[in-house]
């Protein structure tokens, strides 16, 4: 059996994924969980960092592209949201540094999506950021 995927937005998706259920092998799992973020928050949220990289591409005097100010972002709004997961500093394999370990914001819900997104525009416009219109 390949994985099976059901929103689920009305009664006839819910009957076919207890269809699914009561016909599943033995040892088979099942997860419930809210939905992830979109593929139009995905785009945003890549707009607005984009943005937030054109307008400071040094940050604290260092040089920032757009993959630091998402690590950034991510790992701030983690921090001023108390939420998520929290964010690890642990000792590279190599011993010569640290790493960060943060939030995936791949795996981000639509609520966590829009939470970052709020977060992101704020920071932005408090710092002068001008944003496109998207």
């Amino acid at each position: 059996m390949e994985i099976t995927r059901f929103r689920l937005a009305h009664e006839t998706a819910r009957e076919r994924a207890a269809s699914a259920i009561r016909s599943a092998p033995e040892n088979y799992v099942v997860t419930i969980s809210p939905p992830s973020r979109s593929l139009d928050q995905n785009a945003l949220f890549h707009s607005l960092v984009a943005d937030i990289a054109k307008a400071f591409p040094k940050w604290n005097g260092i040089n920032f592209d757009k993959d630091d100010w998402k690590a950034l972002l991510i790992v701030s709004h983690a921090v001023a949201t108390k939420d998520g997961s929290p964010y690890r500093m642990v000792p590279d394999l190599e011993g010569s540094g640290f790493v960060q370990l943060r939030e995936s914001s791949a795996r981000m819900t639509k609520d966590r999506a829009s939470s970052l997104i709020e977060y992101c525009q704020a920071w932005a416009v408090s710092n002068g950021v001008q944003l496109r219109d998207e």
